[in-house]
């Protein structure tokens, strides 16, 4: 090679070093000076000296690098910001580390990559402290790129086919209905509490399903084109209908409930959500609720401090609940 193309190469080297250098090892409490920098990179025989080193850090905060030079003899240097602060790592690595759908070996993966995006000794900081309680390990190490899998097809508006998965008795996992193919146009992803879903058409059905994408298996997009959306479909009501309640019969009921629950219902339904004052310790609510085994199971474990007062058949359903499970506590 050529002396002068090879002093090329390394001088170019050399530029490419010092941003990594920086961006990995200084920060504000950890500068480095002029001479430390001269002496790393003739170390790896680069070719530096003091005007070197101040001729490429000038070309890296003209390209829009956050470099500080703290002026004294020997001048320092140390790389004042990045594409994320701290803080915004920080949340990152949290909902990461808190993700049930995301496999131990990937979130550990993600963390240090993560963790890396700042320099080493705040990446310290970062993870020394890290610890999510109770997290549960997703079985389905592959939903990482499952997830990819169904933002491309989504975007470029192709069916996808998967088996479905579902639990015996046992808890053994088992592909539900001895392993259909599910064929599903996908129209979004959704996020509710810790897990992915899937919203897309249901060929079978011929209507708009959800599913857990850590309980979906053998997933590949089709050749076919999507199923357009229906014209009545709406994502945001669905979601709203779906993760609220689950699927069953929307209809408007009016609940009354003891005032030490309102946080709970402004949580649930939202601040715009309808209600009225009765009394120093008690309202009512007006809502669009799914009517299903959940909704009513979400009334119980208010422990008699919200019950509904219309519609009858609600009322009646509710009562019907209560009667039974006060018989199978007196047996």
């Amino acid at each position: 090679m050529p002396k002068q193309l090879e002093k090329t190469i390394r001088n170019k080297q050399r530029l490419l070093r010092l941003l990594k250098y920086l961006y990995h090892e200084t920060d504000e409490d950890h500068p480095v000076t002029t001479n430390e920098l001269v002496e790393i990179f003739t170390d790896e025989n680069a070719n530096a000296t003091r005007k070197t080193v101040k001729d490429d850090i000038d070309v890296l905060v003209a390209e829009g690098y956050d470099i500080v030079t703290i002026k004294s003899y020997y001048n320092a240097f140390f790389m004042a910001s990045r594409e994320f602060e701290l803080p915004e790592l920080r949340l990152l690595i949290d909902a990461v580390s808190s993700s049930r759908f995301i496999s131990k070996s990937k979130c550990d993966q993600l963390i240090w990559k993560l963790s890396h995006l700042t320099s080493k000794y705040e990446a310290e900081k970062l993870v020394r402290h890290l610890y999510t309680a109770g997290r549960m390990d997703s079985e389905n190490g592959n939903i990482y790129y499952d997830v990819d899998l169904l933002t491309d097809a989504i975007n470029s508006d192709q069916k996808v086919t998967f088996q479905y998965m579902d639990y015996t008795v046992d808890k053994h996992r088992i592909l539900k209905h001895d392993g259909e193919i599910y064929v599903v146009s996908p129209y979004a992803l959704l996020w509710d509490d810790n897990h992915y879903y899937l919203v897309g058409y249901l060929d079978k059905r011929a209507e708009v399903n959800v599913f857990r994408v850590d309980r979906i298996t053998n997933l590949n997009r089709s050749s076919e084109p999507a199923v357009i959306q229906p014209t009545d479909f709406n994502l945001d009501s669905f979601a709203k209908k779906v993760f609220k309640m689950y699927p069953g019969d929307q209809q408007e009921v009016v609940l009354e409930c003891a005032a030490e629950t309102m946080k709970s219902m402004v949580d649930h339904f939202g601040e715009d959500v309808e209600t009225w004052r009765i009394s120093q310790t008690h309202f009512r609510l007006r809502a669009m609720v799914s009517i299903s085994p959940t909704f009513y199971g979400w009334l119980f474990q208010f422990s008699g401090k919200m019950r509904p007062l219309s519609p009858e058949p609600v009322v009646d359903e509710y009562r019907g609940m209560l009667k039974t499970a006060l018989n199978h506590l007196s047996m």
